[in-house]
């Protein structure tokens, strides 16, 4: 991945929380390569990635976050269901926003959550893992980019 192709997904994740809170205060920090583990929380949208490009895009976040998204969306606090929706629906949200920008070779699929840090999901080696820190409301999230 190259530096316009993590502005992709960086110009992504801005217009999403825009979104959902005009004039939001959304600090996106540089991104960093974390090439041995991946950085997961409680909860993690996977999108499989294929065509041109081979891999995984992950939004991962805490509960905490996921509530207040939901409390903006009007939605269902109680229901820990309604996390895991909001979770693979940001994931799927972030990747088809840069589907459109990469066009139709990069293909994406429906989402995959996982609960809990420890995420079993088939991660394709030799791949470098982009991990970009979101912090909105003084909660933290990631955009995990790992593609070949």
């Amino acid at each position: 991945m190259n530096e316009s192709e993590i502005k992709v997904f960086i110009s992504g994740v801005r217009r999403y929380f825009e979104s959902i809170e005009p004039n939001a205060t959304v600090v996106i920090e540089p991104p960093f390569i974390k090439d041995n583990g991946r950085q997961f929380l409680e909860y993690t949208g996977i999108i499989a990635i294929f065509g041109k490009a081979r891999g995984a895009v992950c939004f991962t976040a805490n509960e905490p976050m996921l509530r207040q998204i939901l409390r903006l969306l009007e939605e269902d606090l109680a229901d820990k269901e309604a996390l895991c929706d909001l979770v693979g629906e940001i994931a799927n949200t972030l990747s088809g926003n840069a589907r459109e920008e990469f066009g139709r070779d990069f293909m994406i699929s429906v989402p995959v959550v996982s609960v809990g840090g420890d995420v079993k999901y088939p991660f394709p080696g030799g791949t470098r893992n982009y991990v970009i820190p979101i912090i909105w409301h003084s909660e933290t999230a990631y955009l995990l980019i790992c593609l070949t």
